[in-house]
């Protein structure tokens, strides 16, 4: 197993005053300025990957905005393996105010991209894009994210990476709130490129038995973990030998990637990564392995 973290970029930008009126690209020069700091923390604390959100491949502003970020991460050394945050609020997945051509663009510009980052898994969760509007035929809004996947699994497919479905809470979707939801569709939607995730923190939240991730087998393509209140992992009392023994279950043995709220990355990633590893170790001792 390797392990690794989602970047929180925003823990290394400072406050900035008329942040509100900055353009987009402007914005983003913001972002790109903190990634060299942010992976050297990653880096201290013995990431063996780095997981951005996919707003960071810029697939709206032109390639030279981009190659920033490139050059960023490429100088660190730490490989930009895993994406998340796939698809932005506004390019929403279902319903009446769908846009396909937008949304057909964003997702060829963000696969080439995320492959030239030597990028391999991308995170399907964006709640906001795929929230089924009040009223909305489930039916049809199901169609219409099968319809997206099928598309996103084809880029996918010609740029050598995965696409995880994320099960989310209630809370933050009113779709595939399960593994066992995520799977069924990805059965539908019948790609070799598009699989799913588990998320120890939404599996929690929605009280999902472990034997689900067991379920997914081979079509379990990547994992997230956070721990109680969705704070770092280590820091509360979630069931991680419960959680690695599904995951031996399901035969996987590719990455797991901390995605939590930190009150101070920084200080605290470094904790979380050894708990990760001894906690695993432990895991594997106690199974004879």
């Amino acid at each position: 197993m390797r392990f690794g973290s989602t970047v929180p970029l925003a823990s290394f930008v400072p406050p900035t005053s008329g942040a509100g009126q900055l353009s987009a690209g402007e914005r983003y020069e913001q972002s790109v300025a903190q990634v060299p700091r942010a992976l050297e923390a990653l880096i201290a604390a013995g990431c063996e990957f780095a997981e951005f959100g996919v707003g960071m491949t810029a697939p709206e502003l032109p390639e030279s905005a981009f190659e920033g970020f490139r050059r960023a991460v490429e100088a660190s050394g730490l490989r930009a393996e895993c994406f998340n945050s796939y698809i932005p609020p506004r390019l929403k997945l279902v319903g009446p105010n769908r846009d396909w051509k937008a949304i057909q663009q964003y997702v060829a510009v963000s696969a080439e991209r995320m492959a030239s980052l030597g990028g391999e898994v991308v995170v399907f969760g964006s709640g906001g894009a795929r929230s089924v509007p009040e009223g909305y035929p489930r039916q049809k809004a199901e169609a219409e994210l099968i319809e997206f996947l099928q598309m996103a699994g084809e880029h996918a497919q010609r740029f050598g990476l995965q696409i995880a479905v994320e099960p989310l809470n209630r809370r933050e979707s009113n779709i595939l709130n399960t593994i066992a939801e995520a799977l069924a569709l990805v059965e539908r939607v019948a790609h070799p490129h598009v699989g799913v995730l588990a998320d120890f923190y939404h599996l929690d939240e929605e009280g999902e038995p472990f034997e689900h991730i067991a379920q997914a087998g081979e079509r379990l393509f990547h994992v997230h973990v956070a721990d109680t209140g969705r704070l770092y992992p280590g820091s509360g009392s979630y069931d991680y030998p419960s959680f690695y023994a599904a995951l031996q279950d399901a035969g996987y043995d590719r990455r797991i990637s901390i995605e939590c709220n930190w009150h101070n990355f920084a200080e605290e990633v470094g904790p979380a990564m050894r708990f990760l590893r001894e906690s695993y170790r432990a895991f594997l001792e106690s199974q004879g392995s």
